[in-house]
């Protein structure tokens, strides 16, 4: 049997692996809590196998053994003493090593710490074979070289995990994402979950199809499906958003596109402008706002789109007007005119036309004063106010026939209201008759008064009798009934 696997065996300390062996499958199926009771249990029997079973490996020679037989070799004479030192002191680096070396097992340095940690295995193995011999100051040597490798191991871990981390972000900005995900992983055998390592061992797992990707879209740009390469660069960034030329692909690509849109969006939009599409021009205007809002040509484009929008607004309100007046709607018109002021306040046509609407508006309104009752101007001052303005308002033109009907109506009113009409009395001639505001008639039997329309008041009186009181009114163009004033019944 080997000299170091038997002594693994017999000390029970862990059997050492060559450099690059695979460790027992039962081994590294282990959790974690196993392997930490496994090293309490190595660490604790340390003392033990070095005491009980190494001394073992050193048996002393039958006190007769003929010279030419003995195969190993003479060593020089050392005291006994000096021996026992060395024994001892060959005894103590073992221990120290295999301590050192289960508290490194725990850390996985079998997979990060080459070569020093082959190199103390093969120191360890030669100095089982020399503590064998008896040759203890060269095992401790051995020893010894073996717990330096791993002191060394141990105190340069943090430089190995720096070095792996900085060798792997290099290979991945190589784009070399086997020798990135062989360095990520080294970092993660020196310190499990290592943020910075985790994140880039993702990102080089996803490299390959990545850079398939980024050959797809700059094959389809070069085809000009710009379309088709900037999904295959969105896919890209959104697998690694930290991959510099997939976001700068995208954003190339994106920007192209971005122009392409905004000048087919412009077209559209002076086309329908030059045509008069104000609606067209507004949604195709709206596109290209959205896509460069900035534009110095979208602000100007806009800007022509209020003032078509504007000029559309006061043709449609201007037409809607004329309609109005033409039906001799002033109250409808008036609004209208109002409208087109508060879109433009110069509209010259809108002024001009407002006045003139509320010059009809008000004549209309005080013709209707009177038509809507006539009786209105049988009175003295408001038959006075009619002709006056009957005056005022001449002939209607031809274009509204609304307006002269009312002037003819009123024209008409007005000569019937200044032609008297006859009036029959009766009394008996012993009643004293008088007509308030026409005069005094005195007594008769049957008299005839021409009276202009209106209503009036009779008043009779007779000395022994009671006043009586008759009220009539005289209609133009008809016949009036006789009107009965007679005292008769005595006080």
């Amino acid at each position: 049997m080997d000299s170091g696997k038997q002594h693994g065996a017999q000390s029970g300390h862990p059997e050492l692996h060559p450099p690059g062996a695979s460790p027992d499958p039962a081994v590294s199926a282990t959790t974690g809590n196993s392997r930490v009771w496994l090293a309490l249990i190595i660490i604790a029997g340390l003392g033990l196998a070095v005491i009980f079973v190494l001394p073992q490996l050193v048996s002393e020679p039958p006190a007769a053994i003929p010279a030419a037989t003995t195969t190993t070799p003479v060593s020089p004479a050392i005291p006994p003493a000096d021996r026992a030192a060395a024994r001892h002191s060959a005894e103590q680096a073992l221990q120290s090593y295999l301590q050192l070396r289960a508290r490194l097992e725990l850390a996985h340095a079998a997979a990060w710490g080459e070569p020093e940690w082959g190199r103390a295995a093969r120191a360890v193995k030669n100095g089982d074979r020399l503590f064998g011999q008896r040759q203890f100051v060269r095992a401790d040597e051995a020893y010894s070289a073996a717990l330096q490798s791993l002191q060394t191991l141990e105190s340069g871990r943090a430089q190995r995990l720096a070095t792996a981390l900085d060798s792997g972000q290099q290979a991945l900005e190589r784009d070399d994402s086997v020798a990135a995900v062989k360095n990520f992983k080294r970092v993660l055998a020196i310190e499990p979950g290592h943020a910075l390592a985790t994140t880039g061992l993702q990102r080089a797992q996803l490299r390959p199809q990545l850079l398939q990707l980024m050959v797809t879209g700059k094959q389809a740009e070069s085809a000009n499906n710009l379309a088709a390469a900037q999904a295959a660069y969105r896919d890209a960034a959104r697998l690694d958003a930290a991959y510099a030329p997939a976001a700068a692909a995208l954003q190339r690509v994106t920007e192209q596109l971005t122009d392409s849109a905004y000048r087919d969006a412009m077209g559209r939009a002076l086309t329908a402008l030059d045509t008069g599409q104000l609606q067209a021009a507004g949604t195709a205007l709206n596109e290209a706002a959205t896509l460069k809002p900035d534009a110095v040509a979208v602000r100007d484009a806009q800007q022509q789109l209020v003032q078509a929008r504007r000029a559309a607004r006061l043709a449609s309100l201007r037409r809607q007007a004329s309609a109005k007046t033409r039906r001799e709607d002033w109250t409808a018109a008036l609004a209208l005119y109002r409208k087109a002021l508060a879109v433009d306040a110069r509209a010259g046509f809108a002024r001009d036309g407002l006045s003139h609407a509320e010059d009809r508006e008000r004549l209309h309104r005080q013709l209707d004063h009177y038509l809507s009752d006539p009786a209105r101007i049988y009175s003295a001052e408001p038959l006075a106010n009619a002709e006056q303005l009957l005056a005022s308002a001449g002939r209607a033109p031809t274009a509204e026939p609304q307006l002269a009907g009312k002037l003819a109506r009123l024209q008409q009113l007005v000569s019937a209201a200044r032609t008297l009409q006859p009036v029959t009395l009766n009394s008996d001639d012993l009643t004293d008759v008088v007509i308030y505001h026409v005069g005094r008639l005195g007594r008769f039997t049957r008299r005839q008064v021409d009276l202009r329309p209106g209503t009036y008041t009779a008043v009779g009186s007779r000395a022994g009798y009671r006043d009586v009181r008759r009220t009539f009114t005289v209609a133009p163009g008809r016949d009036q009934p006789p009107v009965d004033v007679r005292c008769e019944e005595p006080v």
